[in-house]
């Protein structure tokens, strides 16, 4: 879909279809209202999720317009817009349009240009679909333009396509499934980002690996015979920049190794690399938007299955920093590889870390699916993640990390157990578990297992993965590097 910004007036707007926000309670402005004679308040008042489509039988510039509800007034926030521009890119396939326009008034507390970023980005992520095993092509209909109608700076719109585009990224490999999305070739997918976008790639095989010492991850590939693989992205190397790292968790698929999952469900399984994906889609974005940052991006990948050769419950393992951990459940594999793959990064004394895995079922329990839970010992880290979270409407809810928790993961026979036995408070404990290996650096960790996918209607993320993580940690960045 070609996006682009077009400063017009109303009825100026050359395209098929033209696409409106209406507030609840507001007027149809007198150049659209002739187009809904009779229209009765029961068909449309403006609430949010509304639209309501009409003929112009040939008296504007349009063919169709599209009314869409933005709710109450008082409540309207950036991702209004990303849901009027998520609904009108759906109409617009729905009815197999030629092109779209989104017209964009001035909204009050948002800027133009903030308006505009939005617009782009439910746009752009509206416009996705997981179709690359679907045999009859002719049946798939893209939009090929949309429109924003706005006096925004052409930037904006840029840096909202540059963001949704990196999500999309992640949302297709993520989506892939496990037959195909190997280690080996999420590591080849790795290389070839890193080549077009002009960053460094390494790759750190299963004899590197045992070199060095990391035997929690390979703990966890044992029972796989697809080798184990650690890539490694550098981007804006150099002295001067604020050094950050982010470390995710890469399974390509869990079936949870002999402590098997119950087999309903266990396709979604392929989503738990989404982590380490995300890695992925914000260094794209990073070099796209050429952030003033220096950024470390650790994606350790393997399966965890079943088989002779697999970690069993009960297993000690030693991880690369000299810590040993007592494997109580092999389905709790996500933060033995992520405990090398963070005591790899903190010798590189980063700034500040960020871990994003989905790591526990129990993150659902306590929060649903509309946000990630974080966990950190750093008060500003937090705030700061919150405050990218509501920007990206990539939400965030701290829980505690006290000391007790940390209590729970001691074992009797090793330094850590990969499980707290009481099965309590199982988001937290992991997170105590994992605060093990952040060594010195400022660290936060997000468990993104509730938003790794979307399983009900949204007015921009089609069903399957999100790619949730990408905008939030791309915003986060900017923050934590003082861009404005």
């Amino acid at each position: 879909m070609k996006l682009s910004i077009c400063k017009t007036s109303l009825k100026e707007v050359g395209e098929e279809m033209l696409a409106y926000p209406v507030f609840e309670g507001a007027k149809i402005p007198g150049e659209l209202s002739g187009f809904f004679q009779g229209l009765r308040e029961k068909q449309f008042s403006g609430k949010e999720g509304e639209a309501l489509s009409a003929t112009t039988s040939g008296k504007a510039g349009f063919s169709r317009v599209l009314l869409v509800g933005m709710g109450n007034p008082g409540e309207m926030n950036p991702d209004c817009i990303r849901r009027l521009a998520g609904t009108a890119v759906r109409a617009g396939i729905s009815t197999k349009s030629q092109g779209i326009a989104i017209f964009l008034p001035r909204f009050e507390n948002i800027s133009a240009d903030d308006a505009a970023q939005a617009a782009s980005e439910g746009a752009v992520l509206a416009s996705y679909k997981f179709t690359r095993f679907k045999t009859k092509k002719e049946d798939l209909y893209g939009l090929p333009k949309a429109v924003v109608v706005s006096d925004a700076d052409e930037s904006a719109l840029m840096r909202g396509m540059v963001l949704a585009g990196a999500q999309n990224y992640a949302r297709e490999l993520e989506e892939t499934p496990a037959n195909l999305a190997t280690p080996s070739s999420i590591a080849k997918e790795a290389k070839k980002l890193a080549k077009e976008h002009g960053f460094s790639c390494r790759v750190f095989g299963p004899d590197e690996l045992k070199k060095m010492k990391m035997e929690a991850f390979l703990g966890v590939a044992k029972g796989s015979e697809e080798p184990p693989q650690m890539v490694v992205l550098e981007y804006g190397e150099g002295k001067g920049k604020p050094f950050y790292a982010i470390v995710g968790k890469g399974v390509t698929f869990d079936s949870g190794g002999l402590s098997l999952k119950p087999s309903k469900g266990m396709h979604e399984m392929k989503y738990d690399k989404s982590g380490a994906i995300v890695v992925m889609g914000v260094f794209r974005a990073a070099a796209q938007l050429r952030l003033p940052v220096r950024l470390l991006g650790v994606m350790p990948l393997t399966e965890n299955l079943p088989s002779g050769t697999a970690q069993k419950p009960g297993d000690i393992v030693t991880a690369c920093n000299g810590k040993t951990i007592e494997v109580l459940n092999t389905d709790a594999e996500g933060r033995l590889i992520l405990a090398d793959a963070m005591a790899y990064a903190g010798q590189k004394k980063p700034d500040c870390m960020l871990t994003i895995a989905t790591l526990t079922g129990a993150v659902i329990v306590a929060l649903g699916r509309e946000c990630a839970g974080v966990l950190t010992e750093d008060d500003a880290l937090a705030e700061t993640l919150a405050g990218a979270g509501d920007r990206t409407w990539e939400r965030v809810w701290r829980l505690p990390l006290w000391k007790e928790y940390s209590e729970l993961m001691k074992s009797d026979f090793a330094d850590l157990k990969n499980v707290s036995e009481t099965g309590e408070a199982g988001t937290i404990t992991a997170a105590a578990f994992l605060k093990e290996f952040a060594g010195d650096s400022r660290w936060a960790h997000l468990d993104i297992a509730g938003v790794d996918m979307v399983a009900r209607p949204h007015p921009y993320l089609e069903k399957g993965a999100s790619g949730i993580g990408v905008r939030l940690l791309c915003e986060t960045l900017k923050s934590l590097s003082g861009q404005k």
